[in-house]
């Protein structure tokens, strides 16, 4: 998939699946080293580390392992050629500045569940709710009213989220400060292209929910009804033992893809809306007006096609840089390049030949032409200086009386 190219939520969230895959050793020796962490986190507990600081540490050390695997599908997807270990060498400041965010983002989530507690301080309707859903009287306005209280408690956060939502990415692949990285954010997801960023947001959250609730529901229901005879949780055969370890994994491969997907959508969105550097695609506009292009002559583009190019318009339009590109896979191209500018010894030996030999027959019989022309005017010419002479030399006979 080409990421400069358009591409809706989902193709980029199918897309996210197989930029895992592609990411497969990196994966692996990225939570090999998360893992070891891990251990070594919980060694240091074990020999007396005080609690605050292993929180500390496990704090940072969630922004550091964030970013790199962040770094990780970033350079993937950018083809950047970006090994493990440079992004695990890279991944240090921003890291810091993922703290730096994180705090702030934690803030604003305070402020905001604070200002919603001391709205609702005092008011009894969260009580009648409750009431009237569990005595069973609640009408319809009753239900119509939850719903209009929780969407208009739910719009602010979502929104707020959905526009800081590229922020962190921001951070770990363009390496910007947590100020650039949110204004950053909030210039991407400015207009209607904050639907799409509210969309990658609702998907991140809700997936892993979505499946952990169809995984319960369908034992829920698959299990007794078709199962009951096979299943005991106290002693599960190897069968449903490979059943739950299929199922944990797939679990595992959604939470590294929901990163992935919110890579892929930060540098569609990024190429896309803010470089300006979508794949242009061919397009042809007609217009029943005449195209007026370098004069009133159309030397350049037939009438009807394209748009009125004023003189002003290409006044100070000046040609930097030009290049000719062949098809790698046009044989007959590269064949010609090839005999062009590489041409094989016997090659020119044999134009060589050619050139010599061309010009001498030219030549040859030109000469050959022209000598036997001489040659005949010569001939002519002594036969007819002897025929006068003949006649200048015969004796004259005087009459006499």
């Amino acid at each position: 998939m080409e990421i400069r190219e358009q591409h809706n939520l989902a193709r980029l969230l199918a897309e996210a699946f197989a930029l895992l895959n592609r990411c497969g050793g990196a994966m692996l020796g990225y939570i090999i080293t998360f893992l070891l962490f891990i251990a070594a986190e919980v060694a240091l507990v074990w020999v007396g580390m005080p609690q605050f600081l292993a929180k500390l540490l496990n704090y940072v050390a969630s922004a550091y392992f964030a970013v790199v695997l962040l770094r990780i599908f970033g350079a993937k997807a950018e083809k950047t050629d970006e090994s493990v270990s440079n992004s695990f060498s890279a991944s240090v400041f921003p890291a810091v500045y993922m703290v730096v965010f994180n705090i702030f983002y934690g803030i604003c989530w305070v402020v905001f569940a604070l200002l919603v507690a001391f709205f609702f301080r005092g008011s009894s309707f969260v009580d009648d709710w409750t009431m009237q859903i569990m005595t069973h009287t609640a009408t319809g306005g009753t239900y119509a009213s939850i719903v209009l209280t929780v969407l208009a408690v739910a719009a602010v956060p979502l929104y707020v989220g959905a526009r800081l939502l590229y922020a962190p990415v921001a951070i770990a692949i363009r390496e910007q400060g947590p100020i650039e990285a949110l204004l950053y954010s909030f210039q991407l997801t400015s207009g209607t292209r904050v639907l799409t960023s509210l969309g990658a947001m609702l998907i991140i959250m809700l997936l892993p929910m979505l499946f952990v609730g169809a995984v319960l529901y369908g034992g829920y229901v698959a299990i007794p009804l078709y199962f009951a005879d096979s299943f005991n949780l106290a002693q599960l055969s190897p069968a449903w033992i490979g059943v739950f370890a299929g199922l944990g994994i797939m679990y595992l491969a959604i939470l590294l893809a929901l990163p992935a997907f919110l890579v892929l959508v930060f540098l569609n969105q990024d190429y896309g809306h803010n470089r300006d550097s979508f794949t242009p695609q061919a397009e042809l506009k007609l217009n029943s007006r005449e195209t007026q292009v370098f004069g009133a002559d159309n030397n350049i583009l037939p009438p009807g096609v394209g748009n009125i190019v004023r003189p002003e318009d290409v006044a100070h339009v000046e040609v930097l840089k030009s290049s000719v590109s062949a098809n790698a896979e046009d044989g007959v191209t590269q064949q010609h390049l090839q005999q062009v500018y590489q041409p094989k010894p016997e090659d020119l030996v044999q134009y060589t030949e050619e050139e010599d030999r061309m010009p001498t027959i030219l030549f040859d019989d030109d000469m050959a032409r022209q000598i036997e022309q001489e040659r005949t005017m010569w001939e002519n010419k002594q036969k007819q200086d002897k025929t006068q002479k003949g006649e200048d030399d015969a004796p004259s006979v005087k009459m006499s009386k």
